[in-house]
């Protein structure tokens, strides 16, 4: 049924698939009612990391069964919601030539689906029974259902739920809090309510989802609902692209910015989500709805009042048919994600019509010119992910309209009919390789969103076109774009601007050395911002919304205006600045900004040397303090990352990401003392360093781990490493790299050796080693150099108690390796790596041990032993 807990069950399987070790990999794909099997390739082509060339089903069914085949790990694949029979080797799915790499879970409403498919055993899940619907109803509903006045109605509204969990969540969210009259009165709908004929759908479930609809308080929540409907089953949906409906269609009218309107629409959906309607997306800026609650509210939806006609991803071919009635009343209508071709050719007739989206139809490539004479009440038009090239001359006749989104249409290129569309608010030009403009700004004068961002296109058309024209945008609250090559100073004289977004500032003027006009304090006013005033820089920050960046060239002092945004800057990046020192007291950034800062990244200072002032290392506020991103690139003379002076506390407490390269000078990754308590990745490439973690004097003991969270260590290229610990005994503890899982090292060419035998058996969280082109590496793992030493612990290798180095290793690759000779020396036992699945051993002639026999035989051992371990719990 729906709403009794399919998809969370297979999710919890997945997730206990993964942790337990049964399968390497879990591919998770929704269905829905409509099959589309390019989307399903796509998807699963995603998680299992393959890289679609092209985009015949076919081809891409052939390219997927050949990696689910051929794959070292064992790949559980689950299809959720299934409505129909699906042809699984259309996908790529062959089972009978993937017996032993492929297993497949399916769910549906349907028994007659699992037949079909040949399941081999088929699971009726049930719906709860009394005691644990009201445990569930309970956690739901609080604590307050236990009081003597509230008890027994609560009861029987929990039992009106039939055991549904979908029921007994969102019924129990709503009524939390609520007094004895409410809940009589919730009972009383409950049990006088009529049967609702939905495909799929309990009555139960759909009066707790449309009781909860009904007691949303607010009318603009309950429009945001149906919003959500607007859009294909199981989709993620961008809650700026909710605002953006909702404001261009007037039912938030009253309130003045964009960003006002983003907030209310945020809080709107965090409603939803309390009451159990709605459920989180992928990140934040995502929502999700039950495809049951979704066939709820379409049903709700489809009602006169509301007037949603919704069909979403029901695989059309064609413009629906729909009564004349209908088409008079309808006031917005979703055919998202289908495959229309193409449009009725005679004008339609939707006098009412305030919202038309036809995002995602692929094929559809032209509009008939008069298409949209007799829909002159249209506010919102999606028309993104088409492939149109042109805008129809019937553009002139929507007057009204707010908002037109046209993202990633590649082929568009000539928009000249916006021109008269003078309500335009909200103007989304993504990726569109636009070369016709209009003759005139008629449409400027509304403007309050401008996107046109271009990842997929080179054109800079649009660039022109607005760089030359924004001055006229009076209204303009947001701008994203790739190239501005106008004047700074006629830019920020936009009063309005709170967002701006610009991959490429062509500062004409010299606008950072500069002092502008600022109207109203413009830094102050800037909300959100990524600003790139270095040619051809490759964007770091990538267009999120949350930013506050800045790319800065050093040319001359910068202006008062640039040092104020600095200080809201939050992601920065100095490029080929002369200066000594990074952090400075005098200098033209103020150590404040770095104080702030959680992304920063220093590029080609030929003459820096040192990351801090001297006098600034005795302070009680430590600059950085908040970092938790760091690119150190091209800066020939920089000896150390952190100050010396440093060694007694972190500098850096947050940084969880440091990228070091073409770092000649560098010693040392940290000095004595020194630690990175939160640092997870660690990337150095051709750098001078010659330990990662060293000790300039033989008397210093390290007791502590200084890297004690780092998850990925990555080396290359660094031709001075002789060893990852420097060699002192009082460094021989097997305290480094605790909790380290993946290392690479790469192209180290004096490196002889990686660690002591202490040390690697201390490495307990190492699942993959991958060392490639290491000229002279002789060993991974050494037991001592002292040949007295060597003799005893020879004897020690032999004796029953050793321990495999690495004891949880589960992929192995040495590559290109001239001059190895063993893994462990002295020669050792074999090892015991009771987790191994994947070994490439390849190019290492002088390897004395039949190492690769014995790792093959012991993967193969270890494969064997899983899936042994699987079956029985199966």
């Amino acid at each position: 049924m729906g709403g009794v807990g399919k998809t969370m069950l297979v999710k919890d399987v997945a997730k206990q698939a993964k942790e337990q070790s049964l399968f390497g990999e879990v591919v998770m794909v929704t269905i829905s009612q409509n099959i589309d099997l390019k989307r399903i390739q796509k998807e699963m082509a995603a998680i299992l990391g393959l890289k679609l060339e092209e985009d015949d089903v076919q081809v891409v069914a052939s390219n997927l069964a050949d990696r689910l085949k051929t794959t070292r790990k064992k790949v559980l694949v689950i299809l959720d919601d299934l409505w129909e029979q699906l042809h699984l080797s259309k996908v790529g799915i062959r089972l009978q030539e993937m017996a032993t790499t492929c297993k497949v879970v399916i769910t549906t409403r349907n028994k007659y689906v699992c037949e079909e498919m040949r399941c081999r055993e088929i699971i009726e899940l049930k719906t709860l029974s009394d005691e644990e619907s009201w445990i569930l109803f309970k956690s739901r509903a609080g604590d307050a259902v236990e009081s003597p006045t509230i008890r027994k109605l609560a009861q029987q509204v929990a039992r009106e739920c039939a055991g549904l969990p979908l029921a007994l969540v969102v019924l129990g969210t709503t009524l939390k809090d609520k007094s004895s009259l409410t809940w009589d009165t919730v009972l009383n709908q409950l049990k006088g309510s009529k049967e609702v004929y939905l495909q799929g759908v309990s009555k139960q479930v759909y009066q707790s989802i449309k009781l909860s609809f009904d007691f949303l308080e607010i009318d603009a929540a309950k429009s945001c609902f149906l919003h959500c409907c607007v859009y294909p089953e199981d989709w993620e949906i961008p809650k700026e692209e909710l605002m953006h409906m909702m404001a261009g269609g007037g039912l938030l009218a009253d309130v003045e910015t964009l960003n006002e309107v983003q907030k209310i629409v945020d809080l709107l959906l965090d409603q939803l989500k309390a009451c159990g309607l709605l459920l989180q997306g992928k990140d934040e800026g995502y929502v999700r709805m039950h495809d049951v609650v979704r066939d709820v509210a379409i049903h709700i939806g489809a009602a006169a009042d509301h007037a949603f006609d919704t069909r979403a991803g029901q695989g059309l071919t064609g413009w629906p048919r729909t009564t004349e009635s209908d088409m008079r009343n309808c006031r917005r209508l979703s055919l998202m994600y289908n495959d229309i071709e193409d449009l009725p050719p005679d004008p339609m007739q939707y006098p009412k019509l305030e919202m038309l989206i036809l995002s995602g139809n692929r094929s559809l490539f032209s509009i008939p010119e008069m298409f949209f004479l007799y829909m002159g009440s249209l506010m919102v038009l999606d028309l993104s992910y088409t492939g149109i090239e042109s805008l129809p001359k019937s553009f002139s006749y929507i007057t009204k309209l707010r908002v037109l989104n046209l993202r990633r249409c590649r082929y568009l290129k000539d928009i000249s009919h916006i021109n008269g569309l003078k309500m335009l608010e909200i103007l989304i030009l993504d990726d569109c390789p636009v070369s016709i403009v209009p003759e005139a700004v008629g449409f400027a004068q509304s403007l309050r969103f401008v996107c046109m961002s271009l990842v997929f296109s080179n054109s800079s058309c649009l660039d022109i076109f607005f760089s030359k024209e924004l001055p006229r945008f009076h209204r303009l609250e947001q701008l994203f774009m790739n190239k501005f090559a106008g004047s700074f100073q006629e830019l920020i004289s936009l009063r309005h601007l709170t967002h701006l977004f610009i991959s490429e500032v062509v500062d004409l003027d010299d606008s950072l050395s500069h002092e502008l006009i600022l109207p109203d304090s413009w830094p102050d006013r800037l909300l959100k911002f990524s600003l790139c005033f270095v040619e051809g820089y490759p964007w770091v920050f990538n267009f999120e919304r949350e930013s506050r960046g800045l790319v800065l060239k050093e040319t001359k002092p910068l202006a008062v205006w640039v040092k104020k945004l600095l200080e809201k800057t939050r992601q920065l990046v100095l490029v080929e600045f002369q200066k000594t020192k990074l952090i400075s007291i005098n200098s033209d950034i103020s150590p404040l900004v770095f104080s702030s800062l959680e992304s920063l990244e220093v590029n080609s200072w030929p003459k820096l040397t040192k990351l801090l002032d001297d006098e600034l290392l005795l302070q009680e506020e430590i600059p950085l303090s908040q970092l938790q991103h760091m690119i150190i690139n091209n800066c020939p003379g920089l000896t150390n990352s952190i100050p010396s002076r440093f060694c007694q506390r972190s500098m850096l407490p947050g940084l969880r990401d440091l990228k070091l390269y073409d770092l000649q000078s560098l010693q040392n990754v940290l000095q004595p003392f020194q630690c990175l308590p939160n640092l997870t990745s660690l990337y150095i490439d051709n750098c001078g360093v010659r330990y990662v973690v060293s000790s300039e004097m033989e008397t210093v003991t390290i007791l502590a781990d200084p890297f004690p969270a780092l998850e990925n260590l990555k080396i290359i290229d660094c031709e001075e490493m002789i060893e990852m610990i420097s060699p002192p005994a009082s460094l021989q503890s097997p305290c480094f790299f605790q909790r380290l899982r993946q290392l690479y090292i790469f192209s180290c060419l004096r490196l002889k050796h990686l660690f002591t035998y202490e040390q690697a058996i201390g490495m307990q969280h190492l699942e993959e080693l991958d060392i490639r082109y290491c000229d002279a590496l002789e060993a991974v793992v050494i037991s001592t150099e002292n040949k007295e030493e060597a003799s005893s612990s020879a004897h020690v290798a032999d004796h029953e108690s050793y321990n495999s180095p690495f004891p949880n290793l589960t992929d192995l690759s040495l590559n290109d390796l001239p001059q190895l000779t063993a893994f462990h020396h002295p020669t050792a036992p074999p090892m015991e790596w009771l987790h191994l699945e994947r070994c490439f051993i390849n190019k290492c002639p002088k390897l004395q041990e039949p190492l690769e026999e014995r790792v093959q035989s012991l993967c193969e051992r270890n494969r064997m032993k899983k899936k042994k371990a699987g079956s029985v719990k199966g």
